[in-house]
């Protein structure tokens, strides 16, 4: 903090006006600078970015929250609505994205400022997280932690030869093959912590990315599967992958084998997550499994609103505590975040949620809250590192609460 303070001495906090995106003149100012900043083909990428943000799904242009200095535009950011899943909550999402300052006004806090502003504005509509895909040591002063390794399964491809066919005809994707490609996805990634919840309006704002999916088709023409992939240097990577049934995850893998034949690969790296259930087929053949580890950057999540985020686990804590063999018992933890305590008391299978002082404290940061609740760290680690002893019942609860979970975002519902 002490850093962040020093970097907006210089500024002239007088001369800085934050506001969101209110007309067409400052969205055309707001676009090009963020063109200007970060794409090289200037004319194709700014028209691209224009059609991005107007067609993005729930966008409003106060959504693009801009600073300037005596009306000069100096720095922006985007906040990009979405709704994610952990277990069977539904959250409301505010991805931070394109935090852009211009050249000659960087180092000075600007972007700083329009943090502080962004989950002001976050708070105030109602959002419960913010997510972020940031460079390193800057986010972290917001409370975003990080929460989102990448995954990869490499296959060599005489290794993939080994997988049988599959009856099916492959094909390009269609706009009319949407449908059934978001029923798909959503089926599969329902065990996913974090994933966002896709609706055809997110096929559509990115077509031209998926424009460029496979898509797997039975005798009657049915949709069974699609995958998305590229060459990356000596690989062929493959970012998406959907199917209707696991029976037809030979297909998939048969499909993609030849595709990298095609690009001369040497192999195939699938991005994705251990829990998407094709990653459990991958582990009959000799495959490398991958994570990858950030600290404070790239995939980042923050809690905007925690007792709001605390209603919103309620339902889902009470479907695991009924499944559980404390669902007759009863047991009271409290929750310190960040030094606010929160009752949490559970009772023939239903939770109670107060703000207030209660037994079982166990303190921790609202990052370490957010780490708990995707199941990016473990409780036992956490409370490990406490020195506060929680009493049985108690401690039984925490883990029914905060179970192990895998948090993913794929890529393509990345800002």
């Amino acid at each position: 903090m002490m850093h962040t303070m020093k970097k907006r001495t210089c500024l002239n906090l007088s001369e800085v006006l934050i506001k969101g995106v209110e007309t067409a003149e400052e969205q055309e100012a707001v676009n090009e600078l963020i063109t200007k900043v970060h794409c090289t083909d200037y004319f194709s990428q700014r028209m691209r970015l224009d059609a991005f943000l107007a067609n993005y799904p729930e966008y409003l242009r106060e959504h693009t929250r801009f600073a300037t200095v005596n009306g000069q535009v100096v720095s922006c950011l985007c906040v990009f609505t979405h709704t994610v899943r952990i277990g069977e909550a539904r959250m409301r999402l505010g991805g931070i994205g394109y935090v852009t300052t211009a050249g000659p006004w960087r180092k000075k806090g600007y972007a700083a400022l329009l943090m502080d502003d962004a989950m002001r504005y976050m708070k105030m509509r109602g959002y419960h997280l913010s997510m972020l895909f940031g460079i390193a040591d800057f986010y972290h002063r917001w409370g975003f932690a990080s929460v989102l390794p990448d995954y990869a399964s490499v296959i060599t491809l005489g290794e993939a030869d080994r997988a049988s066919g599959h009856c099916v005809k492959e094909r390009r994707m269609k706009p009319g093959d949407i449908p059934a490609v978001l029923g798909m996805h959503n089926r599969g990634d329902a065990e996913t912590s974090c994933s966002i919840i896709r609706s055809a309006a997110h096929f559509n704002n990115r077509w031209d990315q998926w424009k460029e999916a496979r898509t797997l088709t039975d005798a009657n023409g049915k949709v069974v599967a699609s995958f998305l992939g590229r060459i990356a240097g000596e690989e062929y990577l493959i970012e998406e992958l959907n199917a209707v049934d696991k029976a037809f995850y030979p297909a998939i893998l048969h499909a993609c084998l030849i595709r990298a034949r095609n690009e001369y690969a040497s192999r195939m790296r699938f991005s994705i997550p251990p829990s998407y259930p094709f990653t459990s087929f991958l582990r009959q053949y000799r495959t490398d499994h991958e994570m990858h580890i950030y600290r404070n950057s790239n995939g980042m999540l923050a809690a905007v609103n925690i007792e709001e985020i605390l209603e919103c686990m309620t339902a889902e804590w009470e479907c695991l505590l009924s499944a559980s063999s404390m669902k007759d018992m009863a047991a009271v933890v409290t929750l310190v975040i960040d030094n606010i305590p929160y009752r949490i008391r559970s009772h023939h299978g239903m939770i109670d949620i107060l703000p207030c002082p209660g037994e079982n404290k166990l303190s921790i940061s609202s990052s370490e809250f957010v780490q708990l609740l995707t199941g990016y760290r473990y409780l036992e680690e956490i409370v490990s590192s406490k020195r506060r002893v929680i009493r049985a019942p108690a401690k039984s609860l925490l883990e029914i609460l905060f179970p192990k979970r895998t948090p993913y975002v794929w890529p393509l519902d990345r800002f």
